[in-house]
């Protein structure tokens, strides 16, 4: 009566209706039991993560720099102490190093033979029926094997009755060569007194007509900084002016020949070219124009070469016309030549030449003057003796400085590293 009544679970009861245990539809309860103990294990497994995350302390990284002695600033310095014995034969060795490079550089340079022809004076003063020998300030010349060579070279001016312009008429001048000018021979034109470094000329051109770009009125006049507005457009046709700018309103435009005449032997005259007289590197830079001929207008001072202004076959191409390209290139001073012929591939001869000048650009206006230069090139380039005399000075200088150096140290030396010489160890003044 007092005992306990146990009552065994059905399967139905157990894991709840429909759920049988015959073989095809009753439940698998094996099965069942290989789940349960499967999901145990991976309640174990997660929790053990849980506690490893606990347990294992946070990984710090060690940013100190690694033990050598780059990192830890521990490298052997270099403190020379410069003894008059140090310094004064490298005081010695450069001056003897700029003294030999300065002479060398003088004597290439003097090796270099040269002419100049001032022909300014020529409509005034030049005799018009027959040669006159030119006035001692019209030329200048030198010859390195013939220094006292003296023979005055002779001009004659033939005028053109056609031309009504204050300068005009053409310019013959004879000069003798006694010596062999070895190639390449330059011919220059050579100013003085005209001042193309002024901020508002050198900043007076257009960048995209040079480039070829056909711009409009307000691109050339009214650009911030670089820009044509001196001269940008003709009022009386409204036209802009191509190239605009005062730059290329004044190139010169004196005309030089492509041929040296030899008076003595008419048939072998010596041939000049206008090509290769720039940079190579300009003809990416100046290219030929886009403009419509109907859109745009020489110059004032082109005029006499474009009387009629401009048609579709006389727009100068600005990237083969090598004159303007260089003309383009403002000097820095008011002394300048430019090459405008040249010929690389022949000597000039010994011998008694003649070369006729068309006389186009007035200089008398600002007190100018113009000149013919002929020379030639050498391994350094042409005649300049500025960068001789420059390492002559410095050495000259670096000499002095031994000099003085062994005087100081004849006069008031003192022992080296002495250590009664310390501002501590002397003796104090009361």
């Amino acid at each position: 009566m007092g005992g306990t009544i146990f009552h065994r679970k059905t399967k139905e009861e157990k894991y709840g209706p429909g759920i049988q245990g015959a073989a095809g539809d009753e439940y698998d309860e094996q099965e069942c039991q290989q789940q349960q103990e499967q999901q145990q294990q991976q309640d174990e497994v997660d929790a053990s993560e849980f506690e490893d995350d606990d347990i294992l302390p946070p990984v710090v990284r060690n940013r100190r720099p690694k033990e050598n002695k780059f990192t830890q600033q521990r490298l052997a310095a270099i403190d020379p102490v410069f003894t008059p014995s140090i310094v004064v034969p490298l005081y010695l060795l450069i001056a003897v190093v700029f003294v030999i490079v300065g002479g060398c550089l003088l004597s290439v340079s003097s090796r270099v033979n040269e002419i100049k022809l001032y022909y300014e004076e020529c409509s005034t003063q030049a005799p018009t029926n027959d040669w006159g020998d030119m006035p001692k300030h019209a030329y200048d010349f030198y010859y390195h094997q013939y220094q006292q060579f003296n023979v005055s070279p002779q001009w004659k001016f033939v005028d053109d009755p056609n031309d009504d312009f204050h300068e005009k008429g053409t310019c013959q001048i004879r000069f003798t060569v006694p010596i062999k000018f070895k190639n390449t021979v330059f011919v220059n034109y050579l100013l003085e007194k005209f001042y193309a470094n002024h901020r508002r000329y050198v900043l007076s051109y257009n960048e995209d007509q040079i480039r070829g770009k056909p711009a409009s009125y307000h691109d050339v006049h009214g650009h911030t900084g670089i820009n044509c507005k001196p001269l940008s457009r003709n009022n009386e046709n409204g036209k802009v002016y191509y190239p605009c700018g005062l730059i290329a309103n004044s190139m010169f435009n004196d005309t030089y020949p492509m041929e040296l005449v030899n008076v003595q032997d008419p048939t072998n005259n010596y041939q000049l070219t206008n090509k290769g007289i720039n940079y190579h590197s300009d003809r990416e830079r100046f290219r030929k124009t886009r403009y419509n001929h109907t859109e745009i207008s020489p110059p004032p001072n082109w005029v006499r070469q474009f009387p009629n202004g401009y048609n579709e076959t006389n727009i100068p191409d600005i990237q083969d016309w090598e004159e303007f390209q260089n003309w383009m290139r403002p000097a820095a001073f008011d002394k300048f030549a430019k090459l405008i012929r040249r010929n690389h591939t022949e000597d000039l001869l010994p011998g008694v030449y003649q070369i006729d000048i068309g006389l186009h650009w007035p200089v008398t206006e600002f007190h100018g003057r113009k000149a013919v230069y002929i020379t030639h090139s050498s391994q350094l380039g042409g005649k300049n003796p500025f960068l001789g005399i420059v390492y002559l000075i410095g050495g000259c200088l670096c000499c002095a400085m031994a000099v003085t150096i062994v005087g100081f140290y004849m006069i008031s030396s003192r022992r080296i590293a002495d250590p009664s010489q310390l501002s501590w160890n002397r003796p104090k003044l009361n």
